[in-house]
C-alpha cells in the first residue's frame, strides 16, 4: 500500500529527508508512471513498489514549478492529485515570492485616496 492509497487519490507529491517524492497508487496504470517520466521526474523501485522523484539538481523554485506544472496536467487526464501543502515554503521560494511582491505596481491613488478617510 502507498501513501496515494492512503490518501485515496492517484498520485500525492510530499517532502521527506531533503528529497520530494510523487507516490502512485500501488496499482497505477502504465499510462500514469508512463506521463509522471515525460515531466521529467525520477523513477524507482521495481515491480509493485514504483516511485517518482523530482531530480535532486532541480533548485526549490523549479521544483515548485515542476510540480505546479504537473498537477493540472494529471488532473486534467482524470487522476487525483495531492500536493502537500508545506511542501514549498523553503527560504529560496519565499524570497522569490518577495521578490515579486516588491516588483508589484502600487495601488492607483483612487483607492489610496478612499483608504485615508
Amino acid at each position: 500500500m502507498s501513501l496515494a492509497d492512503d490518501y485515496d487519490v492517484d498520485v500525492t507529491f510530499y517532502h521527506r529527508d531533503g528529497t520530494i517524492y510523487v507516490d502512485t497508487r500501488a496499482s497505477a496504470p502504465k499510462g500514469l508512471l508512463a506521463l509522471l517520466d515525460d515531466l521529467g521526474l525520477d523513477r524507482h523501485g521495481a515491480a509493485d513498489d514504483v516511485w517518482h522523484q523530482v531530480p535532486h539538481e532541480m533548485d526549490e523554485i523549479a521544483m515548485k514549478t515542476l510540480a505546479d506544472r504537473a498537477a493540472p496536467l494529471l488532473a486534467s487526464a482524470g487522476f487525483r492529485v495531492d500536493i502537500d501543502a508545506g511542501l514549498f515554503g523553503g527560504s529560496a521560494y519565499r524570497a522569490a515570492l518577495a521578490d515579486q511582491a516588491a516588483r508589484r505596481p502600487p495601488p492607483p491613488p483612487a483607492t489610496q485616496a478612499r483608504r485615508a478617510r
